[in-house]
């Protein structure tokens, strides 16, 4: 239940920009402590398209709101809480 559609030009017909996506995003993780998501689970439970939703994860990984782990098939994800940030990217450093 992909609530996405594209009109011919391939432009997005459903109005939701990618920073609601990025707030379902981060709600969902927040709701749901010690969650580890893939893209495509997270895209089900939001009801939005996989590869926006993949790419908006991709973001958040990159302000460091959530963690990238490398899965046997796929990447997991997992949010990093805003008290701990500090303490991660220390950690991050030192590697």
């Amino acid at each position: 239940m992909v609530r996405e559609t594209r009109i011919e030009n391939g432009a997005r017909a459903d109005g939701i920009s990618d920073s609601l996506i990025r707030i379902e995003i981060i709600t969902h993780f927040h709701r749901n402590p010690g969650l580890e998501s893939t893209p495509e689970d997270m895209a089900r439970a939001t009801g939005r398209d996989p590869y926006r939703v993949e790419s908006q994860m991709n973001k958040l990984v990159h302000l460091h709101i959530l963690e990238e782990r490398e899965g046997k098939e796929r990447s997991r994800y997992r949010y990093v809480p805003p008290h701990s940030v500090a303490t991660y990217l220390l950690s991050r450093n030192r590697r």
